[in-house]
């Protein structure tokens, strides 16, 4: 009589005992987990959808393109949003905004090493901000030596936590070291204050009351029409967001007296509006491909997607659809060449869209930008499946990894299960091993 591995038997037995519901727990964990992978596919086309939709319904930006153009180059450019109203404007540029620059009254011999007090204040003040700098501070190099030089001071003004706005540069020119202040902004109430006290150095103290203007702080200027006789604005920056509704203008370059004003005009830009459309129609489209994709069923092949037939799914198809058919400031996405196919696909035909683009540009405009009307419709319907914290994809996904998780403490405990029926196993047919040796060990003395 042979003997028998009870290692090998226990493990086989052991393993029948659990091995359904192995196979169980492994099918509805992959279940589980392809269902929320495809809803964090589905969510994550949404999400782009919904940005898509959102970058052309906003203040700077809508489904009407329009560009803005300047009669010469080099004085301004000029950049129009979807709510500029065409036209043609005069421009005169009499002044650029230009940034406060100083050089402080230093002395001649000046160098990056030379000494500067380390008792008293150092307080410069830009636009309403004040850094007061206890020169104290400038010893900062660990010796206790007392002692900092003009190159720490640079350095402590430029890395202040508290700095105003002011940058500080030692610059060598004519063979002379220059300690120059400027200005981060440009503008008339951003110029550069300084003042030195309680130093107890009188070179130190005259220095900063001594300033030589490098550049002023200036304003820029601009006239809407003639200059003297148009509408004069002033702006401490170079850009101009308020001149025109829906025109940002950047000055560069002044303008000589008596220069003619330049001419902006500003028109639709029906390529850049097809192009928007265009945007539009593929974010729709790889929104229903997404949706098509995990939700379909085979009927050739009789398989079903990860999500077929799901209610969420079905639910945010058949809204957007039913959003996109609807009618928007009297009209409809068919009235302006865009058609939904047979395939589910939406189409635009250019043909009619150039000529609703010629004929209804305010009512085009309308119907897609605003409030309750197309995007801003879309922005809100899809709102609810993606909040981060109460969204519908969120309780889905949240659901199906409790789901998951319960699965992995059931192959836990059928570990257990599984470790428990080997152990009896194992000990029953040792036991039966042991028998079987000592039966053939009494056999062999009866030869």
């Amino acid at each position: 009589m042979s003997s028998i591995d009870p290692a090998t038997m226990a493990q086989q037995l052991a393993t029948f005992d659990v091995q359904s519901f192995r196979q169980r727990y492994t099918n509805q964990a992959a279940q589980y987990q392809s269902k929320l992978d495809a809803l964090g596919k589905v969510e994550s086309a949404l999400r782009e959808f919904r940005t898509a939709v959102n970058e052309m319904n906003n203040s700077s930006s809508g489904i009407i393109k329009n560009s803005a153009k300047v009669s010469s180059e080099g004085i301004f450019t000029a950049s129009a949003e979807s709510n500029a109203l065409t036209g043609s404007y005069q421009v005169f540029v009499e002044q650029v905004a230009t940034s406060h620059q100083v050089s402080v009254g230093m002395p001649d011999s000046l160098e990056p090493t030379t000494e500067v007090p380390v008792t008293g204040s150092l307080t410069l003040a830009v636009g309403g901000k004040e850094l007061e700098l206890d020169l104290s501070t400038l010893d900062s190099d660990g010796d206790g030596d007392g002692k900092a030089s003009i190159a720490d001071l640079v350095s402590a003004i430029n890395h202040h936590a508290d700095n105003p706005g002011v940058n500080a540069t030692l610059v060598r020119s004519g063979g002379k070291t220059h300690f120059m202040l400027s200005s981060e902004e440009t503008g008339q109430t951003n110029a550069v204050n300084v003042s030195a006290s309680g130093t107890g150095q009188a070179w130190f103290d005259d220095a900063f009351a001594n300033l030589n203007t490098l550049s002023p702080a200036k304003d820029a200027v601009i006239w809407i029409g003639e200059k003297d006789s148009g509408l004069k604005l002033e702006n401490s920056s170079n850009t101009f967001s308020n001149a025109i509704d829906g025109v940002e203008l950047t000055v560069t370059k002044a303008q000589q007296n008596g220069e003619l004003p330049l001419t902006l005009s500003v028109q639709g830009d029906k390529e850049g509006t097809k192009e928007q459309i265009t945007q539009f129609i593929d974010a729709y489209n790889a929104l229903m491909s997404t949706l098509d994709k995990y939700s379909k069923v085979d009927a050739e092949t009789n398989t079903r997607a990860a999500l077929a037939s799901d209610p969420t799914l079905r639910s945010i198809e058949s809204q957007v659809k039913s959003t996109v058919r609807g009618e928007f400031a009297g009209m409809r996405l068919s009235q302006i060449g865009i058609e939904i196919g047979r395939d589910g696909k939406m189409k635009l035909d250019s043909e009619a869209f150039e000529k609703a683009q010629t004929n209804n540009s305010t009512t085009l405009e309308t119907m897609f930008n605003g409030d309750n009307n197309l995007l801003d419709s879309l922005d809100t319907l899809v709102e609810p499946y993606l909040q981060f914290s109460s969204g519908l994809f969120k309780s889905r996904k949240d659901a199906l990894k409790q789901n998951i998780e319960r699965i992995d403490d059931k192959k836990v405990a059928l570990e257990r299960k599984y470790q428990m029926s080997y152990d009896r196993y194992l000990k029953q047919f040792t036991q039966m091993n042991t028998i079987m040796r000592q039966m053939n060990q009494t056999q062999s003395l009866f030869g």
